[in-house]
This record gives structure tokens, C-alpha cells and sequence, in this order.
């Protein structure tokens, strides 16, 4: 029960984020960036996409890597969140509907990540009895089309 955290705990991000980096400015100088050089998203995307490669076993749950490239996948990993939520943040406070763009750009992201997959195993997957995730796309794009054409209706309205 000592384990146990209180809720206020959670609220602490300062707290958590000096705690989960234990070697600060080690993943930019593993990326070789000069210091005071910001790492981008797609640096970051595209440094986790090379170590997906590095799979060693791609039948097994996870990504089965070296213990430098493990460490280095967790240091992009956490670098990506941080991102995402510096940028979820500076929506807060200059929108009333920071929600809709929070979800816009976690769609992006998502989309991002599946459009890095390996094709061919996807395809592989749909096909093998996941066909409910061909559905899911399509509803979802339709969906997506919809807000699109109205934003893009009405803001070429205005112009």
C-alpha cells in the first residue's frame, strides 16, 4: 500500500517529467544535435521508424531491440509525449474548442504512425479476419471529410 500515489500526485507534471528524464540532453546528443538545437516531431517519427526496423523478432509483442537501441526508442518515445503535450497545451487558454484541435492533431499523429507501418503486414491483418478495422476507417474518414468541407465552406465564405 506504500506504492499507492495520491490523485494530487498526478497533477505534479514538473515532478514526473524531471523524474522520467534521468539523463537530460542524452537523446540529443545520441542524434548528434548541437546543444540549444530543438529535435522535431518528424525527427523524432522518423529516428523510431529506423529502430522498428531494428526488430529482431517481429513475431513477438513489442520491439525486441539491442539495450542501446532500447534506450534510445524509450528516450524518443517519452521525447514524442513531452511534444504532444506541450503542444496540447498551447492550445489551452487561446481557444474556446482546444479539444477539437487536441484531437486534430492526435488524429495526425495516429495517421502518421499507421501510414509508417510495413503495408504488407497490414494488409496481411485486415485480411486475416480484422475487416471491422476497414469499416472503422471509412466511417471515420467520411466523418473527417464532413468537418473538413464545412470549415473549408465557410472560411471560403469569408475570404
Amino acid at each position: 500500500m506504500e506504492n499507492i500515489k495520491s490523485f494530487d500526485s498526478f497533477n505534479e507534471k514538473e515532478k514526473w517529467i524531471k523524474d522520467a528524464i534521468k539523463h537530460p540532453g542524452s537523446l540529443r546528443k545520441s542524434l548528434k544535435k548541437k546543444e540549444g538545437k530543438k529535435i522535431t516531431q518528424t525527427e523524432i517519427s522518423s529516428e523510431i521508424s529506423k529502430l522498428k526496423k531494428k526488430d529482431r523478432d517481429k513475431d513477438k509483442p513489442g520491439l525486441q531491440l539491442g539495450e542501446r537501441d532500447r534506450t534510445k526508442y524509450k528516450r524518443l518515445t517519452l521525447a514524442k509525449t513531452l511534444k504532444s503535450m506541450k503542444e496540447s497545451n498551447e492550445f489551452e487558454g487561446e481557444s474556446q474548442n482546444y479539444m477539437f484541435f487536441n484531437n486534430l492533431q492526435t488524429i495526425k499523429r495516429l495517421v502518421d504512425d499507421m501510414l509508417e507501418m510495413d503495408e504488407k503486414e497490414v494488409d496481411e491483418m485486415l485480411t486475416n479476419g480484422h475487416n471491422w478495422a476497414l469499416d472503422h476507417m471509412a466511417t471515420s474518414k467520411d466523418d473527417v471529410e464532413e468537418v473538413y468541407n464545412f470549415l473549408k465552406g465557410n472560411t471560403d465564405r469569408e475570404d
